[in-house]
C-alpha cells in the first residue's frame, strides 16, 4: 500500500469495490440475533474511493460525498461503518493519532452491493499501515466482523463463499470476466428490515451452494446465469413490490440471468459480455433511477494511484 505525503500529513488514498451475491441462502436466525447464511460473494468494479489521512489531535472524522442518491441517506458518523472500524482499532489499543477519512461514494448507500463494509475494510487496512499497528490478517478479519457481518470479505475480495454470520470465508475459482448490468433505486432498503421480514414469512429455502460453485468454476456466464439465486427476494419484493417486476424487466432485455443482490434493492443481470451488457442497459436506463455497467474484480481493497 502505497503511503502519501500531503503537506506535513501522511495519508493512503484506496479504492473499495462492491460485491453482487450470486448465491444466497438463510439458513435462519442465530441465538445472538443474527442470521446465519450461505452465500456466494463476487467483487464487481462499482467502487468508492477512500483518503485516510492522519491529522493533528486523536479525533476520527469522516467526510462522506454521495455522488447519486439523496444526501439525507448519509449515515450518521457513529453507525458510518468507517469510523466505526477505526475506533475498533483504537479500542483494540492501537496507539493513535486524528485521522480524517474522505469518502466519495459512488456505490449507493443501503443498496444490497456492501459499500459500507467495503469502505470499513479499507480505513482497517490503510490505518493498520499508517498507525503501524502490525496486525496480521486473522487480527484485521476479527476487528472487520465486530465492525459489519460483511467486512472480513471485503479485506479478502473475489469470488468467496460466505457462510455463518458472513465470518466462514472460502475462495472460488470464478471467471475472471463476468459482466453486469446494475438496476439501482435511491430508495434504500435496509439490511435489517428485510431480515424481519424473513422471518415473518419464514421463507427458507432448501436450495444449496454447490451446482452455482461448479458452474463458477467451468467459467460459463450461462450456466452461472441459470442458478442465480437469493432466499431474501421474495422478503425484498414484499416489501418494494415494484421490484419484482423491475426484475423481469431485466430478464426481458436480454440479461442470461437476473437477481437481487444482498438485501436490495438493487437488482442485477448477467451478460455474456461488456457489448452485451452495454445493450441491456440502454434497455432498461429508463426504469431505475440508475444504471451502471460492471464487470469482474479480484480484490475489494486496493490502491488507487
Amino acid at each position: 500500500m502505497k503511503i502519501t505525503t500531503a503537506g506535513s500529513s501522511l495519508g493512503i488514498r484506496i479504492r473499495t469495490h462492491a460485491k453482487v451475491n450470486l448465491f444466497l441462502r438463510v439458513v435462519g436466525r442465530r441465538r445472538d440475533g443474527y442470521h446465519e447464511i450461505e452465500s456466494i460473494f463476487h467483487g464487481i468494479s462499482l467502487a468508492d474511493d477512500v483518503d485516510v489521512r492522519v491529522v493533528e489531535g486523536n479525533e476520527v472524522e469522516v467526510e462522506m460525498h454521495i455522488a447519486r442518491g439523496p444526501t439525507s441517506d448519509a449515515p450518521q458518523r457513529e453507525t458510518n461503518l468507517a469510523y466505526l472500524a477505526a475506533r475498533a482499532l483504537v479500542d483494540r489499543g492501537v496507539t493513535a493519532t486524528g485521522v480524517h477519512i474522505n469518502i466519495a461514494k459512488k456505490i449507493p448507500i443501503g443498496a444490497g452491493l456492501g459499500g459500507g463494509s467495503g469502505n470499513a475494510a479499507g480505513v482497517l487496512v490503510a490505518l493498520n499501515e499508517l498507525w503501524r499497528a502490525g496486525l496480521g490478517d486473522d487480527d484485521l478479519n476479527e476487528l472487520g466482523a465486530s465492525v459489519g457481518s460483511d467486512v472480513p470479505y471485503c479485506l479478502m475480495g473475489g469470488t468467496i463463499l460466505v457462510t455463518g454470520r458472513g465470518d466462514k470465508l472460502t475462495p472460488l475459482p470464478s471467471p475472471r470476466d463476468l459482466h453486469f448490468v446494475l438496476g439501482i433505486s435511491d430508495q434504500p432498503l435496509y439490511t435489517k428490515d428485510v431480515y424481519a421480514r424473513w422471518d415473518e414469512l419464514g421463507a427458507a429455502s432448501d436450495a444449496g451452494s454447490a451446482p452455482i460453485t461448479l458452474a463458477l468454476g467451468g467459467g460459463d456466464p450461462r450456466e452461472v446465469a441459470q442458478l442465480l439465486h437469493n432466499d431474501l427476494e421474495p422478503a425484498a419484493f414484499s416489501l418494494r413490490p415494484e421490484l419484482e417486476e423491475l426484475k423481469k424487466v431485466i430478464s426481458s432485455a436480454g440479461a442470461l440471468g437476473a437477481g437481487l443482490t444482498g438485501s436490495g434493492p438493487t437488482l442485477f443481470g448477467l451478460a455474456s459480455d461488456a457489448e452485451h451488457a452495454r445493450d441491456i442497459a440502454a434497455k432498461i436506463e429508463d426504469r431505475f433511477d440508475h444504471v451502471e455497467i460492471a464487470h469482474s474484480t479480484q480484490h475489494c481493497v486496493e490502491r488507487s494511484d
